[in-house]
């Protein structure tokens, strides 16, 4: 009885640590299998591991294939913007070769015109007497002197700025609008009729009639003399001053700078005078000289007379 009673109990506890599985079939034959628990936990456990495993890799794998897409797109992407870019940058670099080109052109129809320029500042000069000669030191303080010959930018904007620098100092043009009644040179005294040389030019017009400056300068003398009536003395630069006689009125002082243009004083009959009229002299290194060729230098630096 013990050992039955062992053996059942013994056997009740292999029960517990077993799993029996009957098989049955249609012929009413049965099987049983006794499958160890600690087995079948250990193949639920393997089971799970390996569904979490493969779901684990199956969402890994996804994820993978959405970076690895979203990779490619904005590859993609960056290959547009760049082939933009590099279009834009050859675009750009056409549109440089082009203003370069414009640069170019419009750089040599500058030099062109200021050539130009600078050969009718040079023939208005030439045409009253002036020398034109442009030196530049090579030293500060000294030293030899070359002349400019050569046709560059740098060349002639240095003789366009010493030609109009000379240009304001040299008075061109009438004092006052009018008639010339007494050229330069030998005449006949208008009073005595007396053979005599006239230092100037004689220019009438209507009593009052402003009388302006020819070039910018500085007032070097004015007063009242018995010959030359109410008179003007200006100074310039380069050698040259102007007289202006017979005047009504002076509207200038001593010593007063004046600009080309400005209204100096008043047309009059002052003086040794047979009617109102301005008396005009120009004198170039203390030296006297004909003011018809200044007078009327607008002709030739007329288009027409450019040939």
């Amino acid at each position: 009885m013990k050992w039955l009673f062992k053996n059942r109990i013994q056997g009740e506890g292999d029960m517990n640590q077993k799993l029996h599985i009957i098989l049955t079939g249609e012929e009413g034959r049965a099987r049983s299998f006794a499958v160890p628990k600690n087995k079948i936990k250990t193949a639920v456990y393997v089971s799970i591991a390996l569904i979490v495993g493969l779901l684990g890799g199956s969402i890994a794998g996804a994820d993978f294939f959405l970076q690895n897409r979203n990779l490619q797109r904005n590859v993609s992407n960056l290959e547009e913007e760049l082939h933009s870019v590099r279009l834009a940058n050859n675009n750009l670099q056409e549109h440089v070769v082009r203003l370069d080109e414009e640069k170019k052109t419009l750089l040599a129809e500058a030099v062109d015109k200021l050539h130009e320029k600078n050969q009718l500042m040079e023939s208005i000069l030439n045409t009253v007497g002036v020398d034109v000669k442009v030196e530049v030191s090579q030293q500060n303080t000294g030293g030899p002197f070359t002349q400019i010959t050569e046709k560059t930018p740098d060349d002639l904007i240095f003789k366009a700025d010493r030609y109009l620098e000379m240009i304001q100092s040299v008075p061109l043009g009438a004092p006052v609008p009018g008639v010339i009644t007494s050229k330069y040179g030998r005449r006949r005294d208008p009073i005595n009729s007396r053979p005599a040389f006239h230092k100037g030019v004689d220019i009438r017009g209507r009593m009052g009639t402003e009388v302006k400056a020819t070039a910018e300068g500085k007032v070097y003398e004015l007063g009242n003399d018995k010959g030359i009536g109410r008179f003007i003395v200006l100074d310039h630069k380069n050698g040259f001053r102007t007289s202006f006689g017979h005047l009504k009125k002076i509207l200038i002082k001593r010593g007063q700078e004046v600009r080309r243009g400005q209204v100096i004083g008043l047309l009059g009959n002052s003086g040794r005078s047979t009617g109102p009229h301005v008396h005009y002299e120009i004198l170039y290194k203390k030296e006297l000289v004909n003011p018809i060729k200044y007078m009327r230098i607008a002709k030739y630096i007329s288009p027409d007379n450019k040939k």
